[in-house]
C-alpha cells in the first residue's frame, strides 16, 4: 500500500489554478485502478466538475481505497442531488469500462508483460478462497527459471482483481531488493491477470520456524520457563535484520505493507528472509484470525494499535509487528480471542516476554519499543536494523569469549 502524500486541504482556489491542477485528468484516459490514492480521486472529482465534494471524500476515506470506495451508498452521502449524482455515476462507469478495455486490449505494464505460452504451471504452493499460488517454469531466451505464479480463481470478486492489479503496481514500483520478493513479470492481456514473482525455495518463515523447533519444544510436558535458547539466537536476529532491511527499502519507496507477519516472509537461498504478499495476503490465511472492522477484516494478532482501532496504516504500523522473529511458529497472545485482545490493548497490555528469549541480550527491550502506542515513539526500520546489527555482533563476541 502506498503511503499518503502530505494532506492537501480544500481552499478557495482560482479557476486558473484548478484548471492547471486537473488538466492531466482531462487529457488522459484513466481506468478505475489508476485512481488509487485519496489525492487521485480528489483530482478526478475536480476534473469532472465535482470539486465541491472532494473535501468530503477526503474526510471519509483513507489512502489505498481509491475510486472503488465510491460505492452507491457513498455517492448518496457525497452528492445528495439526484442529477449530479447520476452524472458522477456515469463518470465512474466510464472508469470501469476503461479498465475492462485495458485488461483485454493492452498490457498493464508493457515492460513487464510475459507471453502466456512461455509459462508452465506446476504444483500448488498455497491457496485461499479466491486465489492461489503455484510453482512454475518460465522459459525466456532459451533459459528456464523456477518462479512462483499468483492467479485468481473464477470465483474471485471484482475487488480481488483490483487488489491483484494493485499488487502488480506496487511490485513494479518497489523494484528489486535482496530482502523483498521481486517481480519477474505478469500476464495482463488475453486471459486472467497472472503475477509471476521470484520463487523462494525454503518457503514461509512461519513454517521454517515451526519445523526447526527442537523436538523437546513439541512435547506437552516441557518446562517452557527454562532459559535455554531453543533456536539459535543468531539465526533469529539475522531474520530480524533481513526483515528490517527489506522494510527499510519499502519505507524508502513510500510503501506500507499493512500485513507484516511470519506467514508473509519467505526464505530464499541461504535462508535469506524476503518480504512478500503486498495485496492478496488476506486471502491466504485463516478467516478465524480476523475481526470485522468498519472497513475490512483485520488480523488482530499481527496488526498495529492504530490500525486495529482507527484503521490508520503507516510505515510505523509495520514496525509494530516486527516481534515475529521472536515467535518460532507460535501464535502471539496464545489462545486469547481477538475480541479479548481488543479489550486489553487500550489499557497497555502487550505480549509477554517469550520463554525462549535469552537473558543475556536485550532483544525483548527492542521489541517493546516497537509496541509504543504512539507511532512516532517507535524506532524506524533503519534504526531497528542498526540495533539488531549491534546485538548480533555483541552476541558473536560473547559466544567467542565462552569458547
Amino acid at each position: 500500500m502506498t503511503e499518503n502524500e502530505p494532506s492537501i486541504h480544500e481552499s478557495a482556489e482560482s479557476p486558473t489554478a484548478i484548471e492547471e491542477d486537473i488538466s492531466p485528468y482531462e487529457s488522459a484516459v484513466y481506468s478505475i485502478i489508476d485512481l488509487v490514492t485519496v489525492d487521485d480521486v480528489v483530482e478526478f472529482l475536480k476534473a469532472k466538475g465535482f470539486g465541491q465534494y472532494a473535501a468530503e471524500f477526503r474526510r471519509h476515506k483513507v489512502d489505498g481505497e481509491g475510486a472503488m470506495s465510491l460505492t452507491s451508498e457513498m455517492l448518496g452521502e457525497l452528492v445528495p442531488e439526484i442529477g449530479p449524482r447520476a452524472k458522477l455515476q456515469k463518470a465512474l462507469q466510464e472508469l470501469k469500462d476503461n479498465q475492462e478495455s485495458a485488461e483485454s486490449g493492452r498490457p498493464h505494464h508493457p515492460g513487464w508483460e510475459i507471453p502466456r505460452s512461455s509459462l508452465k504451471l506446476g504444483k500448488i504452493l498455497g491457496k485461499g478462497q479466491f486465489g492461489e499460488v503455484r510453482m512454475g517454469e518460465l522459459r525466456k531466451r532459451g533459459v528456464t527459471q523456477t518462479v512462483a505464479v499468483k492467479t485468481l480463481k473464477a470465483s474471485a470478486e471484482e475487488k480481488d482483481k483490483e487488489d491483484l492489479f494493485g499488487e502488480l503496481d506496487i511490485l513494479v514500483t518497489v523494484g528489486r531488493h535482496d530482502n523483498v520478493i521481486s517481480l519477474v513479470g505478469a500476464c495482463t492481456v488475453e486471459g486472467p491477470l497472472t503475477l509471476v514473482v521470484e520463487f523462494a525455495p525454503n518457503g514461509r518463515l512461519k513454517d521454517w520456524l515451526r519445523n526447526n523447533r527442537p523436538k523437546e519444544l513439541k512435547q506437552k510436558d516441557i518446562n517452557i520457563g527454562t532459559s535455554r535458547i531453543l533456536l539459535p539466537m543468531e539465526q533469529l536476529i539475522t531474520f530480524g535484520i533481513d526483515i528490517a532491511n527489506g522494510m527499510s527499502h519499502l519505507a524508502a519507496m513510500q510503501c506500507v505493507h499493512r500485513d507484516l507477519a511470519a506467514r508473509n516472509v519467505l526464505l530464499g537461498k541461504d535462508l535469506t528472509a524476503k518480504i512478500s504478499d503486498f495485496g492478496l495476503s488476506r486471502d491466504i490465511y485463516e478467516e478465524s484470525e480476523y475481526v470485522k472492522s468498519t472497513q475490512s477484516q483485520l488480523p488482530v494478532r499481527w496488526v498495529a494499535y492504530e490500525s486495529l482501532f482507527y484503521q490508520v496504516y503507516t510505515t510505523q504500523s509495520d514496525v509494530y509487528v516486527l516481534y515475529i522473529l521472536l515467535l518460532p511458529g507460535k501464535q502471539p497472545y496464545g489462545r486469547m480471542t481477538g475480541k479479548e485482545l481488543m479489550k486489553l490493548l487500550p489499557s497497555g497490555y502487550r505480549l509477554e516476554k517469550p520463554a525462549l528469549c535469552p537473558q543475556d541480550v536485550y532483544v525483548y527491550e527492542v521489541m517493546k519499543s516497537c509496541w509504543e502506542t504512539l507511532p512516532e515513539n517507535r524506532p524506524t526500520f533503519p534504526e531497528l536494523k542498526a540495533t539488531l546489527d549491534r546485538i548480533i555482533q555483541d552476541h558473536k563476541t560473547y559466544a567467542s569469549l565462552l569458547n
